[in-house]
């Protein structure tokens, strides 16, 4: 067995190899859980052993679950904020055109309206995303 240094400077037996490793999920137990004959041996040898194991299971899987909700509420918010910002950008450059078509520039105004709007079949078929990214 290899050894390391602890922190009062003595030397420690390294038992990191009699500690079980976290089983996969495909295993059927919760993530970071062991399976229940492990657990029964941490019981054996820290009395309450198990149940702190399973109150830090428990723990991370709702800190992790309320990580992936806030994910995405953010996702969703900055969605909304993109297709805002979208939104005006097309009547802007929509405007602007119409008010240089009025103005007398109705080539230079149906350029840009047509641009807008074929900007705006773009954003529809490919959901904005160019080039596979």
């Amino acid at each position: 067995m290899a050894a390391r240094q602890s922190s009062g400077g003595r030397i420690k037996e390294n038992v990191a190899s009699e500690v079980p490793a976290k089983n996969e999920m495909g295993r059927g137990f919760l993530r970071g859980l062991p399976n229940p004959e492990e657990l029964a041996k941490y019981e054996k040898v820290i009395p309450g052993g198990a149940e702190r194991i399973l109150e830090m299971v428990e723990t991370d899987a709702r800190h992790r679950q309320e990580r992936e909700i806030q994910e995405a509420r953010n996702q969703i918010r900055t969605t909304r904020i993109k297709q805002l910002i979208t939104f005006v950008l097309v009547l802007v450059a929509g405007v602007f055109g119409g008010i240089l078509m009025v103005s007398g520039s109705e080539l230079a105004g149906l350029i840009i309206v047509l641009i807008d709007a074929v900007a705006v079949v773009g954003i529809a078929v490919y959901g904005g995303k160019i080039g596979g990214v």
